[in-house]
């Protein structure tokens, strides 16, 4: 990856990822490994009870947390708030990049489970992963951020080539790098690197599961957007109707979908079951 410093997989992701490829995993020793640190415990809490996820009841507990949502979803949950940890100190700190982080993870994971597309805890994976090259590219390169202004006017490929441009580099490939080195789903680490090439939605070789978590995402961003003010998202300009043909959906279907999640953004509506 040239000049870009990928940081090494953190042990405790190791440790959980080790715990639930097993043939059976330990549900107690994954309870142990989510509620080791207590700051990150109290946070996994606070997702699990917001809106998004809309528990039958309150969790109170990592080991209720896990018998409510389970726990590769936990774990999904856990993956986010330890990438935050790590990149989100310093001068890699950009509060608007986390702010939509946990909007794209958690409209992804509503979406998941509206449409039955890809798995929830996929999907919510994705959404926190999605873009987490952006800060690698910052941490690098001093003039990133004019870069990332001009880009986000343009979106989809012309964004990553004008960071190919100018950097050598784009978001996507040191992104999937970094998922890729942390041990994150094959599927999400192909979605990361083919989230602004629409074109992938209509090529036979990605796999379904990567078409549908890009396909979700150009659905999310364009309710994002939309909550933001914007007229017009530039990512659902390039590839709208292709994700609306992957997700079997309606344009009518999908401003409904993004109406409801503008409406729980904004804390207006809890979501239905």
């Amino acid at each position: 990856m040239g000049s870009i410093d990928i940081p090494p997989r953190p042990a405790l992701l190791m440790a959980l990822q080790r715990e639930l490829r097993r043939k059976e995993p330990d549900v107690r020793k994954v309870a142990q490994l989510l509620g080791r640190d207590a700051a990150m415990a109290g946070q996994l809490l606070k997702t699990a009870n917001s809106a998004f996820l809309n528990l039958r009841r309150r969790s109170d507990s990592v080991d209720d947390a896990i018998a409510l949502i389970g726990m590769n979803h936990c774990s999904s949950i856990m993956e986010g708030l330890i990438v935050r940890s790590i990149l989100g100190t310093g001068k890699m700190m950009m509060a608007r990049f986390w702010d939509v982080s946990e909007k794209r993870a958690q409209g992804m994971s509503y979406l998941a489970r509206q449409t039955s597309a890809v798995p929830q805890e996929l999907a919510y994976s994705f959404g926190l992963f999605c873009d987490i090259g952006i800060p690698l590219m910052k941490a690098t390169f001093p003039t990133y951020l004019e870069t990332l202004s001009i880009a986000n006017k343009m979106g989809g490929w012309r964004f990553v080539r004008l960071e190919e441009v100018r950097h050598g580099i784009n978001h996507t490939m040191v992104g999937a790098t970094l998922a890729e080195h942390w041990g994150i789903s094959p599927a999400i680490v192909l979605a990361i690197k083919l989230h602004h090439a629409p074109e992938a939605l209509a090529d036979n070789a990605v796999p379904t599961v990567v078409k549908g978590l890009v396909a979700i995402n150009l659905v999310v961003e364009k309710a994002i957007e939309e909550f933001r003010g914007a007229d017009v998202s530039l990512e659902w300009r390039d590839g709208g109707s292709a994700a609306a043909g992957v997700l079997g959906l309606s344009m009518n279907e999908i401003d409904a979908l993004c109406a409801q999640l503008i409406q729980v953004f904004s804390g207006a509506l809890p979501p239905a079951a």
